[in-house]
């Protein structure tokens, strides 16, 4: 039987942690992510630089970590809890406030300026996709879920992310429509 061990030094303090990735979330939105430092970041939630490093092995690492935070905070959508057309606005609806209520939209795009990302980007993206994709298994709609998916979050992310407004419930809703009279 394999031996356990308990982890080394102090347990990690899960409201610093969370003060701590909402902090650079505010950062990147703020001042992007060259206009961002740890420094900053350790100043602002009350520790040290070396405590960032303890938990994150680099900058590009925290930033990530609180992109995923506050996509994390983005309420889940139940499939089936009402119908398809329903489920995938409760979804849509949920990512738009995040999206625009947050700092995540403006950091979102403070990253995707960074090259050495891109990868990591693509799996954050993927998770967000994961989310659609539960809803479209759940109600059986698999035939064309991932041009589905490609039309509403691509109308979403470039609406609220290129042109920096907000689509509207009408334009959400025509285009759900679409989706789902031809599932």
């Amino acid at each position: 039987m394999p031996e356990t061990t308990t982890p080394r030094g102090r347990p990690q303090n899960r409201e610093l942690t969370r003060q701590i990735l909402t902090t650079t979330l505010n950062a990147l939105a703020a001042g992007g992510y060259h206009g961002t430092s740890t420094q900053q970041i350790a100043d602002a939630t009350g520790t040290s630089k070396q405590a960032l490093y303890r938990r994150w092995k680099n900058k590009a690492a925290l930033a990530l970590e609180a992109l995923r935070y506050g996509f994390r905070q983005v309420p889940p959508t139940y499939p089936g809890m009402s119908s398809f057309h329903n489920d995938l606005l409760e979804a849509t609806s949920g990512t738009l406030n995040a999206l625009h209520e947050t700092p995540l939209g403006t950091a979102w795009l403070a990253l995707l300026s960074e090259p050495s990302l891109a990868e990591e980007l693509s799996l954050i993206e993927g998770e967000q996709r994961t989310h659609f994709r539960q809803i479209f298994v759940y109600w059986n709609t698999t035939a064309t879920m991932e041009t589905s998916i490609d039309q509403l979050l691509g109308f979403v992310f470039f609406t609220s992310l290129v042109r920096r407004r907000k689509p509207t419930l009408r334009e959400i809703t025509k285009l759900i429509q679409s989706i789902t009279s031809r599932s």
